[in-house]
């Protein structure tokens, strides 16, 4: 893995580049962000340049020994800590070195991985995931060894804010690490580390991908451009959830969705249970994924609405669903609708009842859609009209 290999994020890459070519380089290192923006492939790419046996432009040369470990993760001077579940008594049970082949295996499959993702490697289920204290005294006993093979131990401890109180006991080796030590922190949600341990760090914040990048990069994976086009929009910076639409056929996606608004806005409950019944045994990410197309959608419906915005990025059919529907969402409606969709992707993330899910979602949409119509049906109607209506309601007859 080497920088080049990343898409988008050049700021950031450059700030860590230049620090390893001014030679100050920092012995903590925190890389926070949002899911899909690709601090994991960052941290691995430093890593790979402190490793590298002869580095190349401030980046790692991929084709040195070293570089080949570092890229099956098998480097004997690369340490991985990560939050696993908890397997019983056995606290060896319960380190990352238990699970270091489920994670390689996982990471080269999906190197954006994120928690879900490893969270399913483990089949975890509904188990909690953790970084015990066992681990942190296991990381206190490796970097006491000396470098096998390179100038640098590395340790990316990915998702730290999973470390807790634990964390209290690499304050010290944080604070002051043995010579050549490096440890990469990496976390999505910083703020949840312990304070102690984020005042001993280098903290670099790194924002959500380029959609031009994310662009980019799908179609150097002869993604097609219209849908790699449509996935970078919908995908808002996160590059892990844009691969994962690449998995997904777009136009059942299109026929589903539109499907279940036209249901909604004509309030068929009959035919709007003969959908859920058929689309509940989706799956999950499935389902997640329809959610995210129908929130796109709506937007791109707003933008056209507002600012006659053409979608360029949809297909023939997409544009023409864009157009019709355009007129029901306003700003008001989007925002009943968005918040609606919302709801129902985190209650699907937590494993909610399927069907009572798109049961609540349907309704939330017909009255948001009924909502809009009702506001259209008083705009539109004469002026003398609504004049006479307020004049009655106000001044009522004796």
């Amino acid at each position: 893995m080497r920088f080049v290999d990343i898409p988008g994020q050049q700021g950031v890459k450059n700030l860590i580049q230049s620090g390893f070519a001014s030679g100050k380089i920092a012995h903590a290192l925190l890389l926070s962000g949002p899911e899909g923006c690709g601090k994991l492939p960052l941290a691995l790419a430093y890593a790979s340049l402190l490793l590298c046996h002869q580095p190349f432009d401030n980046d790692a040369c991929g084709s040195c020994p070293a570089c080949l470990k570092v890229g099956k993760l098998v480097h004997p001077d690369l340490h991985f800590v990560f939050p696993v579940i908890n397997q019983g008594g056995d606290s060896d049970k319960n380190t990352s070195d238990h699970w270091i082949q489920d994670f390689r295996r996982a990471f080269l499959e999906q190197p954006h991985m994120e928690l879900e993702d490893w969270r399913s490697a483990m089949n975890a289920d509904h188990r909690q995931a953790n970084i015990s204290r066992a681990e942190c005294y296991n990381i206190l006993s490796k970097l006491g060894l000396s470098a096998f093979e390179g100038r640098y131990k590395v340790v990316i401890l990915w998702l730290a804010e999973f470390l807790g109180d634990a964390g209290n006991l690499l304050l010290k080796i944080l604070e002051e690490p043995p010579d050549q030590t490096v440890f990469i922190l990496v976390s999505a949600e910083p703020e949840q580390i312990l304070t102690t341990i984020r005042s001993r760090v280098r903290s670099i914040r790194i924002g959500p991908m380029d959609s031009e990048a994310i662009r980019l990069a799908l179609m150097e994976m002869d993604v097609q451009e219209q849908r790699a086009a449509m996935a970078a929009l919908a995908c808002e910076g996160n590059f892990h959830k844009a691969m994962g639409m690449m998995n997904e056929e777009p136009f059942e996606n299109s026929v589903r969705w539109t499907g279940f608004v036209r249901l909604a806005y004509s309030g068929q409950q009959s035919e709007a249970i003969k959908w859920i019944n058929q689309n509940s045994e989706l799956g999950r990410e499935a389902l997640k994924s329809l959610l995210d197309y129908g929130l796109q959608i709506l937007r791109e419906c707003y933008l056209y609405r507002e600012i006659q915005r053409d979608p360029r990025s949809l297909r023939e059919d997409e544009k023409e669903f864009v157009h019709k529907f355009s007129p029901f969402v306003s700003a008001i409606s989007l925002s009943s609708m968005q918040s609606a969709l919302e709801k129902a992707a985190y209650r699907i993330e937590r494993n909610g009842h399927v069907r009572l899910v798109l049961h609540n979602l349907y309704f939330d949409l017909q009255e948001a859609l009924a909502s809009e119509k009702r506001r259209m049906a008083k705009a539109s109607a004469p002026v003398a009209q609504r004049v006479s209506k307020v004049t009655t309601l106000q001044f009522p007859m004796r």
